[in-house]
């Protein structure tokens, strides 16, 4: 499946895979801040690879419906972190990956806190939504 926009210069086709995995490596490099889940919460582990791991793909999903796309963003926190001031971030973060290729903002970014890791995971559903509709 490819997401396809049409801008001032003409038609733009990405693969939807392409754009997942440049949301799924910026957000790895934000660190100890979070850790990626699947939609159930289940933390996905760090694998030491020069590739990516294909289970971080469960962490994101990019759908279109009506021309107007959406992601959502599974995830688990640190403990003491801000989770508005990490929302934001990510939801600059997707945006700059569109930005560099050219396309329209996402129309609806959401981004699911599934817990927060202290000693141990405490389960969370918390969901935080952008609108550029």
């Amino acid at each position: 499946m490819s997401v396809i926009l049409r801008n001032d210069n003409g038609a733009i086709a990405v693969n939807k895979g392409v754009i997942e995995r440049m949301i799924i490596e910026d957000l790895l490099d934000l660190g100890e801040d979070i850790i990626l889940c699947s939609k159930k919460g289940k933390p996905i582990g760090e694998k030491p690879s020069r590739f990516m791991d294909p289970d971080y793909l469960d962490a994101i999903e990019l759908s279109e419906k009506k021309r107007v796309v959406r992601i959502r963003i599974f995830l688990i926190t640190r403990i003491g972190n801000s989770i508005s001031d990490l929302a934001e971030q990510i939801f600059d973060i997707v945006e700059n990956d569109y930005a560099i290729l050219r396309l329209a903002k996402p129309g609806y970014i959401s981004v699911n806190i599934k817990g927060v890791m202290s000693d141990e995971l405490i389960k969370r559903n918390i969901e935080v939504v952008r609108r550029n509709v």
